[in-house]
């Protein structure tokens, strides 16, 4: 059924090239486009047509632009240039938390007419990570309730609070506190009432993470109507992209914004919708429609070569896109791709020894990240430090990964701009305060953003100077020498000094396998999910699935046989796949561990060149 809808779909869209401009900018839109089809080109280029042309925007109002990821939000917002002063370009969770959840949310009270969130100590939101503090006096709160499952170890009930999530049902008009299949023997608790009372401790400590952003901005137009109509009011353009990855959530927030006269525009590609697990509902950009909408196909990819582009048409098994042709350069055919029969560790080998530049590998786990990455890790080895040091004090291990995050933003990417943001979001406040869990604050001195600001440009040169000799220290020695540093500039709010088991974690690791092993989990580097290079592209691209769901090697099936995949989890690990090609430019390597001759002839017969591999990387 929904196959059928997306095709009549694009039966019926109107082709286009990311060179091309829309006659009405006033006209609500849907843009389908694959993969390097230039569709966040288009959209930077419409949002300046927008402003040049638009009667609907004045001084007090701005273009909404939502992107999937942080850093695509700021891609979007550096192509815009001097347009973007009119542009609000951020995630959907961080336009709802600036436009409706922070400045709403005292509003939302229980029936005796008490706060639900402690507003006064909200400052953020963040992926959820379980405080133990909370978690053991939840557990206690609820001990006696039915419906408890134990599990093993603290680490178990940690994982499966991490996994909760809100599920808004459109037609029901309520929402659903339920899991993303984490455990698969059972729920913990099996009852919701028991899981909404967690998450009423987390909002009574100011713990807001980004599913509970959705949640209340929903509740909060819900009961306030009047807010939408202002919200429209204030941003008489919203343009969506990426929408085959939004829930229902998000959509039901934009329809209300299309519904109160906000001018929309999504664009997405469902074949990319690879989030299903998350939540995500990639029919809704088919079934997204407000009133006068024109939907569009930009039909042709300007990313890769035409040989890469003939095995993502036969992958995709839908729409097939076409080779984009300028006026300066015609795209040469391109070398064809190669699979590579062997492990991954040699193919990634082999294929380092001939490529010209960076080679970037992208797999299907972050467990197959570790194995890959191992090599650029002190000792070759991964551990979950972290992990350990979160469920010891969350409070001060996030505190010392933003500093760390900050370091690499400018060793890596010479972006200090966003490194001094990185640090100002560490700096946490709590009524104006620095937090108590990470810093020890004298007297009744107050910091205001202002400060929080200045204090973060202040201390990142400082910062710096360091860089070279932190990767000498201990995981201990470097949380101190930020202290003393941090001390030049707040003397009267120094930092914790850690002891007990927290200071004999840091101990046990180096600073230099904290920073690497940080930058693994945020998705930096040269070896990365396929989830995580979403929305980016490389000259060489070496995928890897591996074993997924009980399948040695779904690569074979997914080359082989597109078509086969039936249930919904087929269809979106062949996404997956389909994702991992895609981002190809010039040269796709592709490596499974094992290939028999039948579908090696079979493979061969698509055009891919097939290479055995031995243990030594030089032997073909």
């Amino acid at each position: 059924m929904q196959s059928r809808h997306v095709a009549s779909i694009l039966e019926e869209a109107r082709p286009i090239t990311s060179d091309d401009r829309l006659d009405d900018v006033d006209t609500p839109f849907r843009i389908l486009a694959g993969p390097g089809a230039g569709k966040t080109y288009w959209l930077v280029e419409h949002i300046k047509e927008v402003i040049k042309r638009s009667d609907l925007l004045g001084p007090n109002q701005r273009i909404a632009c939502i992107s999937y990821t942080r850093v695509a939000a700021g891609e979007i917002e550096k192509e815009l240039g001097s347009a973007a002063a009119h542009v609000d370009v951020s995630t959907i969770h961080s336009f709802l938390y600036r436009n409706i959840v922070k400045p709403y949310l005292p509003w939302i009270r229980d029936e005796s007419g008490k706060p639900v969130v402690d507003y006064r100590h909200v400052d953020g939101h963040s992926p959820h990570q379980p405080v133990w503090g909370i978690v053991d006096n939840w557990i206690q709160d609820v001990s006696e309730m039915p419906g408890i499952w134990a599990f093993d170890d603290e680490e178990d009930i940690r994982r499966y609070l991490s996994s909760l999530r809100w599920e808004w049902d459109r037609e029901a008009q309520e929402w659903e506190l339920t899991d993303r299949g984490y455990p698969p023997d059972g729920p913990f608790p099996s009852r919701e009432a028991n899981l909404r009372e967690y998450k009423k401790q987390c909002w009574q400590a100011g713990i807001l993470d980004h599913e509970d952003v959705l949640y209340f901005a929903v509740l909060i137009l819900n009961e306030n109507p009047n807010l939408t109509r202002f919200l429209s009011a204030r941003h008489p353009y919203v343009f969506v992209d990426e929408f085959q990855d939004t829930t229902p959530a998000q959509t039901e927030v934009l329809r209300r914004l299309a519904a109160n006269g906000s001018v929309t525009g999504v664009i997405g590609d469902v074949e990319q919708s690879i989030f299903e697990f998350a939540g995500a509902k990639p029919q809704d950009l088919c079934q997204f429609e407000p009133d006068g909408q024109k939907t569009f196909r930009i039909v042709s990819n300007r990313r890769s070569t035409n040989a890469i582009l003939d095995l993502l048409n036969h992958v995709r098994q839908a729409s097939s896109q076409i080779l984009h042709v300028d006026e300066e350069e015609e795209r040469k055919k391109g070398d064809p791709p190669v699979v590579l029969v062997g492990s991954p560790e040699t193919a990634q080998d082999h294929v380092k020894a001939r490529a010209d530049g960076e080679v970037h590998t992208l797999v299907r786990s972050n467990i197959l990240v570790r194995r890959l990455a191992g090599a650029g890790i002190p000792k070759e080895s991964y551990d979950d430090s972290w992990e350990k040091l979160r469920a010891k004090n969350p409070y001060r291990t996030e505190w010392l990964e933003a500093v760390l995050e900050a370091i690499r933003e400018v060793r890596e990417q010479k972006r200090y701009g966003e490194a001094v943001h990185i640090i100002y979001r560490g700096l946490r406040t709590r009524d104006g305060k620095l937090l108590s869990k990470v810093f020890t604050q004298s007297g009744e001195r107050r910091l205001t953003r202002k400060d929080r600001r200045r204090t973060a440009a202040n201390f990142l040169p400082l910062l710096l100077e360091d860089q070279d000799r932190h990767f000498e220290m201990s995981g201990l020695e470097f949380y101190r020498s930020v202290r003393e540093r941090l001390l030049e500039i707040l003397p009267d709010a120094p930092m914790v000094d850690p002891g007990g088991e927290y200071a004999e974690l840091l101990e046990d690791t180096s600073c230099e396998a904290l920073y690497a092993t940080a930058r693994l989990q945020s998705g930096d580097g040269r070896v990365k999910t396929i989830h995580k290079s979403k929305g980016e592209e490389y000259p060489v691209v070496l995928v890897h699935r591996g074993p997924w769901g009980g399948d040695p090697d779904a690569m074979v099936d997914h080359l082989l046989m597109p078509e086969e995949a039936e249930n919904r989890e087929d269809r979106e690990e062949r996404r997956v796949t389909y994702i991992g090609l895609s981002r190809a430019e010039n040269k796709l390597y592709i490596c499974v561990e094992k290939l028999d001759r039948d579908e090696e002839v079979r493979i061969n017969d698509l055009g891919l060149i097939v290479r055995r591999l031995t243990e030594s990387a030089g032997d073909d």
